[in-house]
């Protein structure tokens, strides 16, 4: 399948109800659309996946060629992120939420917890806010879809394969989209570069991280409109 381009299969981060647009230099390498936080020497990065209430905003989508990676700005580049007002976020694979629902950044079930995801999560009661709510959800129609987590058999380098191609084609993937590869060791976000090069595998837009050892898995990534809270 030819590339299709990331801003073809995406909505991207800005919306009409968008508010401050900020700048910062990338500490690390940061996917399009993340939430991100400080780092310690004032550079931002994603939002660590422990659970934390911490943010500045969420990464707007440029869509001129990056480097290494489209989609992804390196480390020491300049992020615009959007501060206030609403914006197009990630909601993690798996997960289902509602208009009017709270969301959080994703927790240390993901990986070691310690990842730089920039990913969210529903509330554990996704209707009440708590300390820990970052955005509420403002899109017409629900969110997410249940079957958006699946187990990864095996990898090598940048091609993932799975048990068969029903696991497989319950993630419905299509060139561009968003994933995060979780296993008991590792949490990483990585694009999908060619979602049919087999019936039971894909091409992923960067190599995976080595020891993806225990219970690996592909969460596919979807974007919900939300106000920053």
């Amino acid at each position: 399948m030819a590339t299709i381009p990331t801003y073809m299969t995406k909505k991207g981060v800005l919306t009409a109800g968008h508010g401050i647009i900020k700048t910062g230099v990338a500490a690390s390498e940061i996917a399009f659309g993340a939430m991100v936080t400080r780092a310690a020497d004032g550079t931002i990065k994603a939002t660590v996946s422990s659970g934390t209430y911490d943010y500045l905003g969420v990464v707007v989508n440029d869509d001129r060629q990056q480097s290494p990676y489209s989609g992804f700005y390196a480390a020491g580049k300049k992020v615009p992120y959007v501060a206030t007002g609403t914006a197009y976020a990630w909601l993690l694979g798996g997960q289902t939420i509602d208009a009017g629902n709270f969301v959080k950044i994703a927790d240390s079930t993901i990986g070691l917890g310690t990842e730089n995801l920039g990913v969210l999560l529903p509330e554990a009661t996704p209707t009440t806010k708590t300390l820990y709510s970052v955005g509420r959800v403002l899109d017409v129609a629900d969110s997410g879809d249940a079957d958006y987590d699946q187990t990864i058999t095996s990898y090598s380098e940048d091609t993932v394969t799975f048990a068969s191609a029903a696991v497989k084609d319950y993630l419905d993937l299509v060139d561009g989209d968003y994933v995060v590869i979780d296993s008991d060791e590792h949490a990483e976000i990585n694009m999908v570069a060619d979602a049919d090069y087999s019936s039971t595998a894909c091409k992923m837009v960067k190599n995976l991280l080595a020891g993806h050892s225990t219970s690996p898995k592909m969460y596919k990534l979807t974007q919900m409109e939300i106000e920053l809270i």
